[in-house]
């Protein structure tokens, strides 16, 4: 996905038109850009300036790397959960439930104690399942 097609998505998430983005930034950021503005970044036709670029991650809450297209993890604080730790757990849990040596009396304990955190994790966050 190109810069333009993320800042347009990003522009409509918020449910915002071009105007009304360029009004509300402005007024957030001090900052100074133009309906004209978001739609040549929209098309691609135009790059921000590097200090509008990051007050628009800043902005849509997002990391740049996502806002530029370089990366499909929408936050700095979570990027590595989101796009490494997963793999990485993944891993050593495949490991695990593959190493031989383990009994199969420790590999369900384990399965259980993931299992009860999971279903954990869906009560606190109010989620049905």
């Amino acid at each position: 996905m190109t810069f333009g097609e993320r800042f347009k998505k990003l522009r409509i998430e918020k449910g915002l038109k071009q105007q009304e983005l360029a009004d509300d930034f402005n007024k957030t950021f001090e900052h100074t850009v133009t309906k004209s503005s978001i739609s040549q970044y929209e098309h691609n036709k135009k790059s921000p300036e590097i200090k509008a670029l990051k007050k628009f991650a800043l902005y849509f809450d997002v990391s740049i790397d996502y806002l530029l297209g370089v990366s499909n993890c929408r936050h700095v604080n979570i990027e590595r959960l989101e796009c490494n730790w997963q793999k990485e757990i993944l891993y050593y849990m495949k490991c695990f439930f593959l190493n031989h040596t383990v009994d199969r009396h420790t590999k369900d304990a384990f399965f259980k104690e993931i299992t009860n955190i999971y279903f954990d994790s869906l009560k606190s966050s109010n989620l049905k399942y």
